[in-house]
């Protein structure tokens, strides 16, 4: 389906535009880890990254409902290219500020992208083909995981991070150009500024739907600071259990797509039970004593909040209006992203009371607790 669709432009333009975030975001971090020689320093890089979805999530996603999706999509990619390049300079513990700020700025332009590019799926692909969509979006996400984390920490590895900067600022190229084919196929009504104005009615079902994804951004976000400690300390695997443990989480993304697909009847009651069933395994999680009973067991996680994450965007694009998507997307894009750094640092101070596997269990106990 997607070699024939005009997805397909916006499938490539994403896995380009992803790895390359992926190939910058291990350089820049081992960047950090040289010049200062303090963890701080990138806790403070990837807490940076959180901040803009806050703001510019929301008014990405109102901007999108007003202007040319397509061209916003470009103007995004374009705009972040000298940002993705000024990493370059920074070759001093004195100039680590550019690198801070560079982080921010592309922070920025990513918040603007995503609820553009969620919402404009809505625009060019049919309603009975979104479910495929949107696990091939999935998909994408652990193409981008497995490729982006492992080949940038390799890259930066072998040919030094300046290669990896300058890798970066051509896939913003390359992304920009891959989505100018793009043509709307659905009918969409032109912009209305009366209509843009109105306050969103956030319905019973989409607060539910919202609900949801909180719950699973709330356990996301200590899953996220458990990775390395599970792989690096919990296992004393070092940085190999901690590439193993991100390559399970996009094997599980990837196949998502295989399950996501293939079933034809969902809705919100099958979603909650998902994330009952996410809740779990991160608990089970928690309990495990082998590592490889641990990485099948993270494959299994990715793949239920996969499914789930495939399922959830189609319930939104399916029913929320077209004039509305823009900032409906940029409004849940906000509210999970800044959940999810909230959970990040909260997880992170109660690492220094409690043991690891207490949080993945109190973690995995607030999906269930949520559903």
């Amino acid at each position: 389906m997607i070699r024939r669709h005009s997805y397909r432009y916006l499938f490539y333009s994403g896995i380009v535009n992803g790895i390359g975030d992926r190939f910058s975001q291990v350089a820049v971090l081992t960047l950090l880890l040289q010049l200062t020689g303090s963890g701080v320093a990138v806790g403070m890089a990837l807490g940076l990254r959180v901040i803009p979805y806050l703001l510019l999530s929301p008014l990405g996603g109102k901007l999108a409902d007003r202007f040319h999706k397509k061209w916003m999509l470009v103007l995004t990619d374009v705009f972040r290219i000298p940002f993705a390049l000024s990493f370059l300079l920074v070759d001093t513990k004195e100039m680590v500020w550019l690198a801070f700020t560079a982080m921010f700025v592309l922070a920025c332009g990513e918040a603007v992208y995503q609820p553009v590019r969620k919402s404009y799926i809505a625009t060019i692909v049919e309603k009975e083909n979104l479910l495929k969509v949107n696990g091939w979006e999935q998909l994408l996400l652990g193409v981008v995981l497995i490729a982006g984390s492992i080949t940038g920490g390799l890259v930066a590895y072998i040919f030094g991070t300046s290669f990896a900067f300058w890798l970066n600022g051509l896939s913003f190229i390359a992304a920009a150009l891959l989505v100018l084919p793009l043509k709307k196929n659905r009918s969409y009504s032109p912009f209305d500024e009366k209509e843009n104005t109105k306050r969103i009615r956030w319905e019973g079902w989409m607060m539910f739907v919202l609900a949801i994804q909180l719950v699973g951004a709330t356990m996301d976000g200590a899953f996220n600071v458990l990775i390395s400690v599970y792989g690096a300390e919990t296992f004393q695997l070092g940085e190999l259990g901690v590439g193993f443990l991100y390559g399970a989480l996009g094997t599980g993304l990837v196949v998502s797509f295989l399950f996501s697909s293939k079933i034809k009847t969902y809705g919100m009651p099958f979603c909650l039970a998902l994330l009952i069933l996410e809740g779990v395994l991160h608990m089970r999680a928690s309990r495990i004593a082998s590592f490889p009973g641990l990485w099948l067991t993270f494959v299994s996680i990715a793949l239920t909040g996969g499914v789930m994450g495939a399922f959830l965007d189609t319930i939104l694009m399916k029913n929320v209006k077209a004039e509305e998507q823009g900032r409906v997307f940029g409004r849940v894009e906000s509210w999970t992203n800044v959940q999810l750094g909230l959970m990040m640092f909260v997880s992170g101070w109660f690492l220094d009371i409690f043991t690891p596997r207490t949080l993945g269990l109190w973690g995995g106990g607030i999906g269930i607790t949520g559903g």
